[in-house]
């Protein structure tokens, strides 16, 4: 075990009996409760952005453990000094249970129903939530006319040019089918926003007695649909058959937080917008290429091929 491991836990007044590697950092048992626990080092960016970020996530799950959501870690808080972190040079460590249960398979009907009624459950106690400290992620649902715009003038180039690579085929296919869908905001639903999750991943969930959220190092200020379309986007990748219509999910989330009624036509255009399309083509075009990295134009494949499942889904539920 390293010896570095053992130090962070001590200073979190935690004894470490094994650790080891993951992707997201140690993962210890103790000889105490609870039985196992996460070690994570922050996010790569100055010490003083860790530390807010860090503040602001410990915020957001205090404040839903004392509204009586415990549906979601705990970051521990250091003997030492108090806050949800331990400092070692330029490097920010924090310490949450883990939990020794599957992680969310979101192609189970129930498991994903019982996940949507979860965050609904969330986004009920953070509604109207003010926090003192600054969330890491600061991005909105959509960009809109602008984005379409910058799109534009990458179609328009290509055209120009006459000279066209493997991704600028994809780009322009693709961009005629998500154009229409780029142009929208999330002023259809107001601007009523507060905390959301902003990273449902599968491996973010663990499926316990009820679902467990973790990881909360992207939560920021959006509206509640952000989330609640994140799941919907997780759920047809997973490879679905549409077991489940738009209308099952909106009814389950909206029976546990009344007060979010989505307008279906809204919701479905904030659904609509190809927030990875859009991401994917500024990313390639804001560097000149002299070829296309095999790695976009299978992200860029892949981006079509869930555009076409959306719309199939959606058709199916109309």
């Amino acid at each position: 075990m390293d010896s570095f491991v053992q130090n962070i836990a001590t200073a979190f007044g935690i004894k470490i009996k094994s650790a080891s590697r993951q992707r997201f950092g140690h993962l210890c048992t103790t000889a105490g409760k609870p039985k196992l626990i996460l070690i994570q080092k922050a996010q790569n960016a100055p010490q003083d952005v860790q530390i807010e970020s860090v503040l602001f996530q410990h915020e957001v799950k205090e404040h839903l453990f004392n509204a009586g959501f415990e549906t979601c870690d705990r970051f521990f808080t250091s003997k030492q000094t108090g806050l949800p972190f331990h400092k070692i040079g330029e490097d920010i460590f924090t310490v949450t249970q883990a939990y020794n249960a599957p992680h969310a398979n979101f192609s189970d009907k129930s498991s994903f129903l019982m996940i949507a009624k979860e965050l609904a459950h969330m986004h009920k106690h953070l509604t109207g939530a003010a926090f003192v400290h600054k969330p890491l992620n600061r991005s909105s649902l959509a960009s809109g006319s602008k984005e379409l715009a910058a799109l534009e003038g990458h179609r328009k180039k290509i055209v120009k040019s006459g000279k066209y690579s493997d991704f600028d085929m994809l780009f322009l296919s693709a961009f005629e089918k998500f154009a229409p869908f780029i142009v929208i905001s999330d002023a259809a639903f107001g601007h009523n926003k507060h905390v959301c999750h902003n990273l449902l991943k599968e491996e973010n969930i663990f499926m316990c007695e009820k679902p467990i959220f973790t990881n909360f190092s992207m939560a920021g200020y959006n509206h509640s649909a952000s989330d609640l379309i994140y799941l919907l986007k997780r759920y047809l990748k997973a490879g679905t058959k549409g077991d489940l219509t738009l209308s099952d999910i909106l009814d389950v989330y909206s029976q546990s937080n009344p007060k979010e009624q989505f307008d279906s036509k809204h919701f479905i255009k904030l659904l609509q917008y190809p927030d990875k399309f859009v991401k994917i083509s500024k990313e390639y075009y804001s560097k000149k290429r002299s070829f296309a990295p095999k790695a976009y134009i299978t992200r860029m494949e892949e981006c079509i091929v869930r555009g076409e499942a959306l719309a199939g889904w959606l058709g199916a539920d109309a």
